[in-house]
């Protein structure tokens, strides 16, 4: 088991990828033997327990059981805590990585031998916790959060050029809409009351994008005042529904010692035929038309192309341009 041991660390410090890192988690649990391995992940937000799909969706329907092992053993204050219920027969174990939000996972073994060890779980959960961290600091902004300009810069090439690594993930969902939102007016909130009230203004605007979109939808802090994100599996009239609340939310909500901030949101389809710079500009055509207009909207590319309010962006056959 020693020789495993070290194998199964090895296996996860070379993972450079936190959406990978997961599953190499619950290969290494057991190696050989992951069909017997069921791991389920919990999110606490807002002082509510819901289960994490495969889809990144929210499920709320959670056994009796786990939902009051959830809530008596596990505080938001319970980081890296551990918890064995035998009734259930699962271990519990409470991780917060650079995030707002609060997880548990609960992993089982159907395996009549007991093919985990729990010492050895407890080791491998603490290192998977850790590596998280890690890879999270190289690919989180480090003020909100969110995926940074290197991590769009990969994820976005992975998903255009229909990668290896996101083969299996295609499976359970795709990238349907790109996204770019900006703060209106961010300058004068800077000018007028300093960058720290702004670093706030970004930090909690970050805070409702992560608190309002799923789980395996991808967020980006892309520059300044400026956000991008790739939402899965989710159709234009969907995605449009989608960004109009977000924008409301946004223009009710109660930022300190600011009157009232505003975005504005331009998207596209996102289309895989489509060279890096081309899905950018598409987007970034329909964010411009609502800043030099109204701010404060959402504007969809397609729909204004298709009007011709807005100039076309042609798709071109030259190699993909990586933006710095």
């Amino acid at each position: 088991m020693t020789e495993c041991k070290y194998y199964s660390f090895y296996a996860l410090a070379k993972i450079n990828d936190p959406e990978q890192l997961h599953e190499a988690f619950q290969q290494q649990i057991a190696p050989g033997h992951t069909d017997k391995i069921d791991i389920e992940v919990f999110q606490n937000s807002d002082s509510r327990w819901n289960r994490l799909t495969r889809s990144g969706a929210l499920d709320q329907n959670i056994p009796e059981q786990i939902l009051a092992t959830l809530t008596q053993k596990f505080g938001v204050q319970d980081v890296g805590s551990w918890y064995y219920d035998s009734d259930i027969g699962g271990w519990f174990c409470s991780y917060k990585p650079l995030t707002s939000k609060h997880f548990v996972l609960l992993v089982k073994c159907s395996d009549p031998d007991k093919l985990i060890e729990e010492e050895y779980l407890q080791f491998l959960f603490h290192f998977y916790c850790h590596q998280l961290q890690m890879l999270q600091g190289t690919y989180r902004d480090a003020l909100t959060g969110l995926y940074n300009r290197r991590a769009f810069n990969e994820k976005m090439q992975q998903l255009l050029e229909h990668s290896n690594d996101y083969k299996r993930r295609a499976m359970n969902f795709s990238p349907t809409v790109y996204v770019m939102l900006d703060i209106d007016n961010f300058k004068s909130v800077n000018d007028n009351m300093g960058h720290l009230y702004g670093d706030e203004v970004l930090l909690l605007l970050a805070q409702q994008m992560t608190d309002s979109f799923r789980e395996n939808d991808l967020l980006f802090r892309y520059g300044g005042e400026e956000f991008a994100m790739v939402l899965m599996d989710i159709t234009t009239e969907q995605a449009q529904q989608s960004l109009q609340r977000f924008r409301q939310k946004i223009a009710a909500y109660d930022f300190p010692n600011v009157d009232q901030v505003t975005i504005s949101i331009g998207f596209t389809r996102f289309d895989k035929g489509l060279q890096l710079e081309e899905l950018i500009r598409q987007a970034d055509s329909a964010l411009y038309y609502c800043k030099t207009t109204t701010r404060n909207a959402v504007h969809s590319y397609q729909e204004l192309a298709e009007k011709k309010l807005i100039p076309a962006v042609k798709a071109t056959k030259s190699p993909s341009v990586e933006i710095s």
